[in-house]
């Protein structure tokens, strides 16, 4: 293994471990514990070791889940305790999938067919990656799949011959938007479900794909809105590339297979299923192990053993770990510590100042903390916060989540850094489209976007 020890390294570990024993160093209250204390120096270190990526994030996971109990912040029941919640198996379940489906040519098929379909224009490609990545997220859940949607955006560039330009940034940063984004209205068991994990520790707070989607599907506009902004400003001068290389493609992959027809039955069964809880009742965690069951199932010959060992359990882990922090947090005192500071700012606010106060915290977070732990730190203390003053806590949640989204630059989240990493596009590039979708986004949310809310009842 390459050493890593070099001075940017150091410097980071330094700053990891150098910020909490700050904390430390902090004489404790009567409303700042040295239960407290502790907590958000192990919480501080685990959020900048996951991204400073110091470790393994598995290892990182266990050192913050274990640490809570070691350190005497709380018992090892409480972080443990969120493996016993729906969403962390969902979680699994949905990392299985996706490994299985990656044995197929699924994915690829849906793209190339798409493409072919619009054939001769670049918006119509734009718009093809963009469907491609919402059926991705709408029938698969998780990193991996986003990843899996990328790769296929990617190989659409490549084959198009775009090189390293705008027009490339274009199609790789709209797959990785829509496929995040899109959490905006599908529900998220790895994403927004850690919000509403540590809120549940302050008050009882659920949703189901149907509610949340009905919820939330006005985002649906703006979203659409950034794909044609994005389509418009990185439309590249000449006219577009080979577009006969997705008839290629399509042929070299041949008639669907009987295994593929059998995994997109089982997806589309669970996305039924998934759509239709709120006339069956059962719980969505019932509708994933079935789906994964069944694909193990003998006669289906989609998966065995071996697979299970190419499951990405790092970041089953790392799920739990995030949820962890906000149930902690509830038994340290944390969400009662903010509530209390805000009380001065809070006296009269309404919820729309307040909404927009939580949007405003995540966009300025997001520049120095990952997305998911924005909503594992926030979760719990804007819950409380809503208790005390009577406001929305699931609007709250989605401003968040919808804040820690808004970004400018592709390290502030790991499926952009993706993208980037691929090498067709250019900070500028990135920035102009980030930017643009940023101004469309936040005046969707707060127009159409409150206003809905207020008609479904959700402030």
């Amino acid at each position: 293994m390459k050493n890593q020890w070099n001075s940017a390294y150091v410097k980071k570990w330094i700053i990891a471990v150098g910020l909490p024993v700050l904390i430390l160093l902090i004489p404790a209250t009567e409303t700042f514990t040295p239960v407290l204390r502790m907590y958000l120096a192990i919480t501080l270190w685990s959020i900048m070791a996951f991204a400073f990526e110091l470790l393994n994030n598995m290892a990182t996971s266990l050192l913050l889940l274990f640490g809570y109990g070691f350190t005497g912040v709380c018992s090892m029941a409480v972080p443990l305790s969120v493996f016993s919640t729906e969403s962390v198996w969902i979680t699994l379940c949905a990392l299985a999938l996706v490994t299985l489906i990656q044995k197929t040519h699924i994915l690829e098929r849906l793209a190339y067919t798409l493409s072919e379909k619009v054939g001769g224009s670049y918006a119509g490609i734009v718009y093809a990656v963009a469907v491609f990545s919402l059926l991705a997220r709408l029938l698969l859940q998780g990193a991996l799949a986003g990843v899996a949607a990328l790769a296929v955006a990617y190989g659409i560039s490549n084959a198009l011959g775009y090189g390293k330009s705008k027009a490339s940034a274009g199609i790789l940063l709209t797959s990785a938007f829509v496929y995040l984004d899109s959490n905006y209205f599908l529900y998220s068991p790895d994403y927004i479900a850690v919000a509403y994990n540590g809120a549940n520790e302050v008050t009882e707070i659920s949703t189901n794909y149907m509610n949340f989607f009905l919820d939330n599907a006005v985002h649906i506009i703006p979203l659409v809105l950034s794909v044609a902004a994005t389509a418009w400003i990185c439309k590249p001068e000449g006219k577009l590339g080979e577009v006969s290389f997705f008839k290629e493609r399509l042929k070299e992959l041949g008639k669907w297979e009987a295994a593929e027809k059998r995994m997109l039955c089982i997806l589309l069964a669970l996305t039924v299923y998934l759509f239709t809880s709120r006339w069956h009742g059962l719980g969505m965690v019932y509708g994933f192990v079935a789906a994964l069951a069944l694909a193990f199932v003998p006669g289906m010959e989609l998966g065995d053993k071996s697979d299970l060992g190419k499951i990405n359990w790092g970041a089953w882990l790392f799920v739990g770990a995030c949820m962890s922090i906000g149930v902690v947090g509830a038994k340290a005192g944390f969400g009662t510590f903010i509530s209390g500071l805000a009380l001065p700012y809070m006296k009269g606010m309404t919820n729309i100042p307040f909404m927009a106060v939580s949007y405003l915290l995540a966009v300025v977070l997001n520049f120095i903390m990952t997305p998911a732990a924005i909503l594992s730190l926030l979760g719990a203390p804007l819950a409380q916060i809503c208790v005390d003053y009577g406001l929305s806590v699931q609007a709250a949640i989605h401003m968040i989540y919808q804040g820690g989204s808004q970004l400018i630059f592709c390290y502030e989240a790991s499926l952009y850094m993706i993208a980037f990493s691929f090498g067709l596009m250019k900070t500028k590039d990135v920035a102009k489209v980030m930017s643009l979708k940023f101004v469309i986004q936040t005046i969707g949310t707060f127009t159409i976007g409150l206003l809905w809310w207020k008609l479904r009842g959700v402030i």
